[in-house]
């Protein structure tokens, strides 16, 4: 693997830490973000509640956007990196579900695993694109 590789594989490791991370620790609960959000709008449960599922589940998304972008880094040499990227995104999302469900205050959802691999695949596309159109603008 090239020193270039290596960092990459050092950095999707690290973001998979912090996704670690935040499962474990019950600061990230749906029912903290909401006091949070409340603290700082002033809103009402409503919006509130808006806010806290637009908030949660976009950082699902984005949170394994990053790591699918990550893995395609590190496997952008293979044929098949953009399906393996998904794949092992999709996996690791399955299984910090699977770890969630043993935190207290939390739950695991399988669309939670959903909106994952949605925030995946989409970076992987925008990832496909902007390559293309750099070597597009490059010739």
């Amino acid at each position: 693997m090239s020193g270039n590789k290596k960092w990459w594989m050092l950095a999707a490791m690290f973001w998979m830490l912090i996704i670690f991370l935040v499962t474990q620790l019950p600061y990230f609960t749906g029912e903290r973000t909401a006091s949070a959000i409340n603290e700082v709008s002033g809103a009402g449960k409503g919006l509130i509640d808006e806010l806290n599922f637009m908030i949660r589940k976009a950082s699902h998304f984005s949170a394994f956007g990053i790591l699918a972008f990550l893995f395609y880094k590190v496997m952008s040499n293979y044929r098949f990196a953009y399906f393996f990227a998904w794949v092992t995104a999709f996996l690791y999302a399955m299984s910090d579900e699977w770890h969630q469900s043993f935190m207290p205050d939390r739950m695991a959802s399988f669309k939670d695993v959903l909106i994952d691999g949605g925030g995946a695949f989409l970076a992987l596309v925008l990832t496909f694109l902007v390559s293309r159109w750099r070597k597009a603008v490059g010739s």
